[in-house]
């Protein structure tokens, strides 16, 4: 009987550890798609932003305008990056992820995108600051967006931490 109980307590504690490596695995996983989207945004690189997203995706931007399916996703990314009178400086918080299986995550990152006129880089003309909600789904072994969300927060946040009420 003791062997039995010492053997389930080994056996529990690998799962535990197997589960933390996985969810370990898959929180940088996700970071690095989100290091990389910035990188991507600031290089105005969308070929690389789009190649994370689902063929379905949808979009909710910063405006409420809802976008749906990956060519019209593109296209929205390619007015922003190949507008002719305006420019953007881009920044991304810190993510932080949610797991929710080994195939569903959240990821939640706070940005700001300063518009400026590319005659006038000090001409700042709108500066929008929020937060982004990125659904992540596992598609054939490949992580990929499938569903995000952005509204405007009156703040930039280094990382999107739990509120407590008191």
């Amino acid at each position: 009987m003791l062997s039995l109980i010492i053997i389930i307590a080994c056996n529990s504690s690998k799962n535990d550890v197997s589960t933390l490596s996985d969810s370990d695995s898959i929180e940088n996983a996700l970071i690095m798609m989100i290091e990389e989207r910035e990188r991507a945004m600031i290089n105005k690189d969308v070929e690389t932003a789009i190649s994370q997203f689902s063929d379905d995706i949808t979009w909710i931007n910063s405006q409420g305008y809802f976008f749906e399916g990956i060519e019209v996703v593109t296209d929205f990314h390619h007015m922003m990056a190949g507008n002719d009178s305006l420019d953007y400086y881009y920044e991304a918080g810190k993510p932080r992820i949610r797991i929710l299986d080994e195939e569903n995550a959240l990821a939640y990152y706070s940005w700001k995108m300063f518009w400026y006129r590319k005659d006038n880089p000090v001409d700042t003309t709108m500066k929008e600051i929020g937060l982004m909600t990125l659904n992540a789904r596992k598609y054939n072994d490949t992580w990929k967006w499938n569903a995000i969300t952005n509204q405007h927060t009156p703040w930039f946040y280094d990382s999107v931490e739990p509120v407590i009420i008191e």
